[in-house]
């Protein structure tokens, strides 16, 4: 019942990811500037919009792509199933040093 649970969570957040692009691809077209204010508003959760080097028109057609939405979904992908509870041990993601080498969380760490 567990696994079930994990790939339904993994599902749904593929058909969020797919239904999100297809209604802000449509309103890109309507509303091109509400639009651009929406992705910016999203970018102040992650700071990305306060960096000066980061402009709009960089990374801002990024969004709601075939390639954002892949990104999306092979993210979702390697995360389905990874829980980390208080006093626990850290899911043993795959993570790059500084050579580009690959390793694991907690052989690298």
């Amino acid at each position: 019942m567990g696994k079930l649970v994990v790939y339904l969570k993994y599902f749904f957040i593929v058909f969020f990811v797919i239904i999100q692009t297809i209604v802000f691809k449509a309103l890109s077209f309507v509303f091109p500037d509400t639009t651009k204010k929406i992705i910016l508003k999203l970018g102040e959760k992650t700071t990305m919009t306060q960096n000066p080097k980061f402009k709009f028109e960089d990374w801002g057609p990024t969004f709601w792509t075939l390639n954002f939405v892949k990104a999306a979904v092979v993210h979702a992908w390697k995360n389905t199933g990874d829980k980390a509870c208080v006093g626990g041990l850290a899911p043993n993601t795959p993570v790059l040093n500084l050579d580009g080498e690959k390793n694991r969380y907690l052989r690298f760490y």
